[in-house]
């Protein structure tokens, strides 16, 4: 039971009588309340379809290589040498092409301390999880005298050693048996 200051207080209070709204005054009644549920979901759809995109559309590469040089290759002579390896490669993982990755390391000390540092953690990281079965090398015996990773029998072409990585038991890089096919049509055919 309400006590008697209450029902003097609220003496004068009406209960609001229901008002049937038009289709216009619902719709933005809705977004009023519903805009930032609608417009956040907008955005996650979005951001979701971008991934699917990106993870369907991805070019895998078939090989990889990785250039360790004092500078960079310029872009015509690594589009050379992808096109080298590519001609005598062949489809690993079977999507219909052959595609070789060419993963540039440069060393030179002239450069910012930084960028050096940063392309070392690469060049390591990249062996580490054994991604480049072939070496596009500068120095060949420099390169193995640090990182003690490469296989005999370097072939030699445009001033650059052509090299392959040896592996620790239980180590091996993706599609072996096509990467020890293609070194032994480039040494056959030449680099």
């Amino acid at each position: 039971m309400a006590s008697e200051y209450l029902k003097w207080k609220y003496r004068d209070v009406q209960p609001e009588e229901h008002k049937t709204l038009t289709k216009r005054e619902a719709r933005r009644n809705w977004w009023e309340y519903h805009k930032w549920q609608l417009l956040i979901g907008a955005v996650l759809v979005l951001i979701a379809a971008d991934l699917i995109w990106n993870a369907v559309s991805q070019v895998r590469p078939d090989y990889q290589v990785a250039y360790v040089g004092q500078y960079p290759l310029s872009e015509e002579a690594a589009a050379r040498w992808q096109e080298r390896l590519e001609a005598l490669g062949a489809d690993c993982n079977g999507d219909g092409r052959v595609v070789v990755q060419l993963n540039q390391y440069t060393t030179a000390e002239g450069q910012d301390a930084m960028y050096g540092y940063a392309s070392n953690v690469k060049l390591v990281a990249d062996l580490s999880a054994c991604d480049s079965y072939f070496f596009l090398l500068e120095d060949p015996e420099g390169f193995d005298a640090e990182y003690d990773t490469l296989e005999e029998g370097w072939l030699e072409a445009d001033g650059l050693w052509l090299a392959r990585r040896s592996f620790a038991p239980g180590h091996s890089a993706k599609h072996m048996e096509e990467c020890g096919l293609l070194w032994e049509r480039l040494q056959k055919e030449g680099v």
